[in-house]
């Protein structure tokens, strides 16, 4: 018999896969479609599924692992400290970075494509499967920046287009990495762990989604949008997720066709709970293993308090110059 006891067992022994495989990665950046490959015959209904509510918008959608994670006001502030850094670094080679677009924070949910599904009906309406903020499609050729070759070389420590190392420019050395690579080493201030990053609360994260993907209240409420979506005439998507990545929307602005399919996604969504069924299922999930790993998401809060105090001094410190 499998109780909740013994899945809990297991589904945690996944988490710790999954960091041990992060741990042994390159440490590059981290991106929103970084996700957990399932461990070997995981194929179960999360327990501990309440009542699925009805739910048609994720503008402002949080999850249970969101009060553990690095905030989105937190990831702008890290990449400010570092390309302070990065700058620093390339001053003393007489270099300058080109301005690049001030980050800012998006508002609404991080999680608002997270489903497939527009966030809203009327994100569906002005905006199609287009991002309402941001969207890089939207991206004009002048405000894409192409920094001089020189500051590209000393930045990576490798000459532009090759894999072959810079050294040194105008007789001074470069350092490993080039300046990217002492700026990361700076804003570590001498820590082994990727700073401003919670890993245990990131493989959760995206360790519900894959295990929600797989369960069968979720397979049967995208299986019901797929039916609603072909009855409007969109019998080529098998998801929301094939509906919003469809090659066609590629157009800075979305045209009216992606307009009405995205209206119809939302549509569809609503009709089959797409959305309800997944935050269920996905909070059920988060909510065991933040029990599981309580001890270990403790200890990350403490060290992300202490990555900010870092960030903020860095960039107070560039502010005073």
């Amino acid at each position: 018999m499998i109780t909740t006891r013994s899945v809990r067992t297991r589904l945690t022994a996944a988490v710790l896969t999954v960091l041990a495989a992060t741990a042994c990665s390159s440490g590059g950046e981290e991106t929103g479609s970084d996700r957990a490959a399932p461990p070997a015959k995981e194929q179960r209904e999360v327990p501990g599924v309440g009542k699925v509510e009805a739910k048609d918008t994720t503008s402002d959608l949080v999850l249970p692992i969101d009060a553990y994670d690095v905030s989105t006001d937190r990831i702008v502030q890290t990449g400010q400290a570092l390309n302070l850094l990065k700058q620093q670094c390339l001053g003393r080679f007489g270099l300058q970075m080109k301005a690049l677009p001030a980050a800012t924070v998006t508002q609404g949910s991080a999680h608002a494509r997270r489903y497939g599904t527009p966030a809203s009906l009327d994100v569906a309406r002005k905006h199609g499967f287009h991002m309402a903020q941001g969207d890089p499609r939207a991206l004009t050729s002048d405000q894409m920046v192409r920094q001089p070759a020189a500051v590209t070389e000393v930045l990576r420590g490798l000459k532009d287009g090759t894999l072959e190392p810079v050294t040194t420019y105008n007789g001074m050395k470069v350092p490993e990495g080039g300046c990217a690579g002492e700026a990361q080493r700076k804003l570590a201030n001498g820590k082994a762990d990727r700073v401003g990053h919670a890993e245990t609360a990131a493989a959760i994260k995206a360790r519900s989604f894959e295990v929600a993907k797989n369960d069968p209240r979720v397979i049967a409420a995208e299986k019901k949008w797929a039916g609603c979506m072909t009855g409007k005439g969109y019998s080529a998507y098998k998801s929301p997720f094939d509906a919003i990545g469809d090659r066609k929307w590629g157009a800075p602005t979305a045209t009216s066709e992606e307009i009405e399919t995205a209206v119809a996604s939302w549509t569809c969504g609503k009709e089959a709970n797409v959305v309800g069924t997944w935050v269920a299922v996905e909070t059920a999930y988060q909510q065991d293993q933040i029990e599981a790993n309580a001890e270990t998401l403790k200890e990350e809060q403490k060290a992300l308090e202490s990555d900010a105090k870092r960030i903020n001094e860095i960039v107070a410190s560039a502010g005073a110059q």
